[in-house]
Order: C-alpha cells, then structure tokens, then sequence
C-alpha cells in the first residue's frame, strides 16, 4: 500500500571531498532509525556508497542490510540510457515504418540521450511516494547545479519547440512525443522549489575553495528560485588534538575561516568535527547521524577563536628529483607530453596539477595548465583571472592558464555547425537544425570538442590537465572512443559525412592514440590514504585500462608529517595512514609520490612551487 505522506526530500552538495557523502548517509541511518521510510540515491557518477554501507548496491532500489526502513540506489548513467531508449523505442516497434524507426534508434545513440536519461532518472525519485524521506547524494557542485537546471532547461526547450515553425524537433525526437516528459519535468521543478518539501544541505569545511564554491552554489540555485537551503560546516579539528605548533597554524586558520562562514552566510549552520577515524558501516553512522541531528553545535552560538597563524611547516628538506619520475613529467623523442591528474572530488587534483605545471614550466618547457572542471578554482588558487584563452602567468615565462568555458563553446560549435548548415540545407531544415542546437546537451558536445581541441594544440611542449571528479572524467575520456564510430552530427543523417566530421575524426584519432600511448601521456591519479579515494581510483583505472589507457603515476596526498604527531588523536589519524599507504603500495605497479599535508593551504605561485618541490625534489 502506499505510503500517502508527503516525501521530504534533502538534497547534498558541496565541492569534492567535503564529506557529502558520509553526512548524506549518516543522516539517511538516522531518518531509517527513527522509523521513517528512507531512501537514498545518489547521482554522481563515481559513487561510493557501496564502500560507505560495506555493500553492494547498484542500479536498483536495495535494501541496506541491518538498517530496518533504509533503502539506496546508485544511478548508473550507462543503465539509465539502456532504459529510457527501450521506454521510448518499445511503443513504437511495428507501428512506424522500419526506416523511420531505424532513424530514431539511432538518433538516440545521441550524447543527449545519456544526459537526458540521468535526469529522467532523477526527477523520477522527484515524485516518489513510497518513501517518507529520499535524500540524494550529489556529484560535486559544478555538475549537480547543472543536474539541477535540466528540468528547466528541457521545459523550456520542448515547448519552444512545440510552438516552433520547425516541425516541433528537439535533439531526441520530435516535441510533440516529450509532452508527458515537460509535465513530469515541471512537477520536479515546483517540487525542487518547495521548502515545504526540499532542502538542500550545503557540505563545506572552513577553508577558502570550499567557501567560494559553496557561495557561487547558492547564488545559482536563487537563480533557479530554489532558497530553502543550510550548511553542515565539516572536518572542524578539536582544539585538544591542536597541541603543536603545526596543529594550531592548521586550528588557527580554520578559526579565521570559521567567522568568515558566519559573516558571509545568513543559513541554518552546524559544525562537525574531523573524526580520528574513517566512517563507514551503519553504527558509526549512526552515531554521526545521531551528532548531526541531536543538539549539533550551531555557528551561530559558536564564537571562533581570533589567534595568530603561527608555527612553521614540517615537511624537512626538499627530496632530490627522482629520475624515473622526471622522465614521466618531460616530453620524451620530440613529442609533446600531456599529463592528466584525476581522482575523487576534493583529493587535491586542482592544487597538484597547478603545482606539477610550475615546475615542469621551471624546467623550461613550454607548458599550459587546462582545467575540465565546471567547478575549478585555478584562478583562485594563482590569484589571477583564468579565460578560455590560455593566458601568460605573470613572472612565469614558460606558463599558460586556461579554462574549457561551457558557455563559450557552445556558442562556437553551433555557429561551426550553422555556418556548414547554411551551405547544404533548405530553410526549413536549417530551422530545424536550429531548434535541435538550442537543447541542453549541446552543451556536452560542444564542451568535448573544446577538450579535442585543446588537446591536439600544438603551441606547447607539455599539457596538463586538471579534471572533473572521477565519473565525470572517465566519461570525457572515453568519449573519443565511444563516439569514433558515431561522428555523424544526428542533424545531418541526410547529408552524409560533414568537413565537421572529417576534422573531427582526425583529431579523434590523434587524441585515442596519445592517450593510449605512455612515451606521450601521464595519467595520473591523486587520493589520499583512506578507503574511499583508493577504491574509486582503482575501479577508475580498470575502466581506463579497458580503453587501453595506462595509469602511469600515483599521487598520495595529505599525509600528517611524522613530526607532529603528538596526540592520542593524531596518532590514530597517523595509523589510519599508514595502513592504507601500505595497501596502496600493494596495489599499485605504478610510482608513488607522496605530498605532506601543509599547514597553509595551496594558494599562491610560492606555496605551489613549494608543493612541486615537495612532490618531485628540487635540483
């Protein structure tokens, strides 16, 4: 029987590596506990809630063993497309003719079709009354604000083209057959705007990049007319572990961010403190749920410390350059080199990668740092505006900064793509055309060939690249190798092969082979030594290999100096460590670097160039 209470629905987001995942859980064990009927879906495409419940899940509603009421799913983006083209082809099987058919099948091996099918999926669980709480983990904040302004975007888009002269086309199929697709949309969207029935949690700790995406987020959804919104302030150290003068550098900087959280948000905020240990399975859930929402300390009776950010760092000498390292990071028989960095969100890829174009830029290569990130802080982390074009550092002559800018790119592939409409199409096909180009996954298509694009100049002897988290660089990566043998824009089926497509398929190629080639590509991973980053780079790497990409390096991140371990505390963060680096030794054939964890954070040409030194020795 249904349940006929109305849902409440709680939504967590936050930048990589805040712990939205952990408190997402936590708080579904608490709900489940407390008798009510819980579920928990979560959209990123690298999930761990697997690791996080110590279960298998998977692409269905599951039960969580021991939990009475508490169910989860993981929305697997390949499953969800496999399933919405059988919903929108089974109908029409042998009521159309075989060659109309066969067109729309294969206009649904569109790009759209994934994106569109994930949030199909989504704003299923938007309308879902058998459940008195559902709660979704989100990917990191960049692609969740966009997760979120599909429903209005595909809204707005169907019935533009419903209205439209063109023949009511969208880029999966005609208006006319999307009309129950725009209602349930629109449900999703008044829901969303409901804070009646929707929160959204804001994941944040009291450091600078956190802050500033967490602001830019909200700003974002007040565009979207969402505002019911509060924020869980996390991995807060206690004032008892801070007891050297490495730890209260670390506490003191934390304070001062502590108030300006308080200063800059007027929302609901609690503090949560880093726990000595990781979280995972459902009691020590539990209990951090039950910290969450039983008389959590609020920011608003909290008063930071004002201290000063004393005590130097710990990191010893700078180790000397490894040569097997060098040869990883140089460009090898007169090719370029390109280095990728990915990993779970909030692993430190942004600041590794910044600190790794310093210094192989200090070694005289001609070098550009590209980020893929919708949610990158690369300006904010060197102080200066980063563009689409790559931009000179100042004081750096042999560095370059750019951005792959959504808006931009989009704007140059459609016009790429009118401009040779224009040439072959009558006006009622370039009309159309016209409408299919004006759909939210366009955006996808035109980012991707930017990443093509940047990745096959020829203006600089190294790349590197500072990707989205995990699930949504593996999605760009394998784009060139899903699509090599589906170049065909779906706009042109009439037409044949375009000058679009042959440029593109060359660059297709040239871009698979460098990949795949390790005299020419660094693919590296960074994590830090816990079970989460491990597991989700490992499973990252399978999927890679399958593609024949190789992981040539190992970034471990965030690791306690040995000097400062001088509590009960920190000595069990130390183990924690210390297991799992010995675990990603036996795991891993590719080298391992190691980066101290710092008493600042990474911002600034001087502070990076430190980490570089840190990362691969200083001559």
């Amino acid at each position: 029987m249904r349940n006929e209470t109305t849902t409440r629905f709680y939504f967590f987001s936050g930048k990589g590596g805040v712990g939205k995942t952990t408190m997402a859980a936590a708080s579904a064990v608490y709900f489940a506990n407390h008798g009510q009927k819980t579920l928990i879906v979560t959209t990123d495409p690298a999930s761990n809630l697997n690791d996080v419940f110590e279960q298998t899940i998977g692409h269905k509603i599951t039960p969580i063993e021991g939990v009475n009421n508490l169910f989860a799913m993981e929305l697997d983006p390949d499953k969800a497309t496999q399933e919405y083209k059988e919903k929108t082809l089974s109908p029409l099987r042998g009521l159309i003719p075989e060659e109309s058919f066969n067109v729309l099948d294969e206009q649904l091996n569109s790009p759209c079709t994934a994106e569109m099918a994930s949030f199909d999926r989504f704003t299923d669980f938007l309308q879902e009354p058998e459940f008195e709480i559902v709660i979704f983990d989100t990917a990191p904040t960049g692609h969740t604000l966009r997760l979120l302004e599909l429903p209005v975007e595909w809204s707005g888009v169907i019935q533009k083209a419903a209205q439209s002269e063109g023949g009511g086309q969208t880029c999966i199929g005609p208006a006319a057959a999307l009309a129950e697709s725009k209602e349930k949309f629109d449900r999703a969207i008044a829901i969303m705007r409901d804070p009646g029935r929707t929160t959204f949690v804001f994941v944040l700790r009291p450091e600078a990049t956190p802050i500033y995406e967490a602001k830019r987020s909200i700003e974002e959804l007040q565009k979207l007319d969402i505002s019911s919104q509060e924020l869980i302030v996390n991995g807060i150290y206690p004032r008892s572990a801070c007891d050297n003068p490495f730890m209260l550098r670390r506490f003191a900087n934390q304070q001062r961010y502590l108030s300006e959280i308080k200063q800059a948000f007027s929302l609901p905020a609690v503090l949560m403190d880093l726990e000595a240990g990781e979280i995972i399975g459902k009691e020590l859930l539990l209990k951090l749920g039950e910290k969450l929402h039983e008389q959590p300390l609020k920011l608003a009776d909290y008063q930071p410390e004002s201290m000063e950010s004393t005590g130097g760092e710990f990191y010893g000498r700078f180790p000397q350059v490894n040569a097997i390292i060098y040869q990883l990071l140089i460009p090898q028989n007169g090719h370029r080199r390109t280095i990728f960095f990915a990993g779970k969100g909030g692993v430190g890829k942004t600041s590794t990668a910044a600190a790794t174009a310093l210094w192989v830029a200090g070694q005289g290569y001609r070098t550009l740092l590209l980020t893929t990130d919708p949610a990158s802080h690369l300006g904010q982390i060197f102080g200066s505006e980063v563009t689409a074009k790559p931009t000179p550092i100042e004081g750096e002559p042999n560095l370059w900064v750019a951005h792959v800018d959504a808006h931009q790119a989009v704007q140059e592939y459609k016009e790429q793509i009118l401009d040779e409409a224009r040439q072959k199409c009558d006006k009622e096909r370039l009309l159309a055309i016209e409408e299919e180009l004006d759909s939210p996954c366009t955006e996808e298509m035109a980012t991707f060939q930017k990443f093509i694009e940047f990745a096959t100049l020829k203006d600089f002897e190294i790349i590197v690249f500072d990707t989205a988290p995990t699930g949504h660089t593996l999605r760009l990566l394998e784009l060139p190798v899903d699509w090599s043998k589906q170049l065909e824009i779906k706009t042109f089926t009439s037409t044949g092969e375009t000058e679009v497509d042959k440029v593109t398929k060359s660059r297709f190629k040239e871009v698979i082979e460098m990949m795949q080639d390790a005299n020419r590509t660094t693919f590296s991973f960074v994590m830090y030594p816990e079970s989460t980053p491990i597991e989700e780079a490992s499973r990252a790497m399978q999927e890679l290999s399958t593609i024949g990409v190789p992981t040539s390096l190992i970034v471990a991140n965030l690791i306690l100096p040995e000097s400062t371990i001088t509590n009960d505390y920190l000595r069990q963060r130390k183990a924690m460590q210390d297991k799992y680096l010995e675990e990603m030794d036996r795991r891993f054939t590719a080298p391992i670097v190691k980066l101290s964890l710092l008493a600042d954070d990474l911002i600034g040409k001087e502070k990076l160039k430190e980490a570089g030194y840190l990362l691969y020795g200083k001559s």
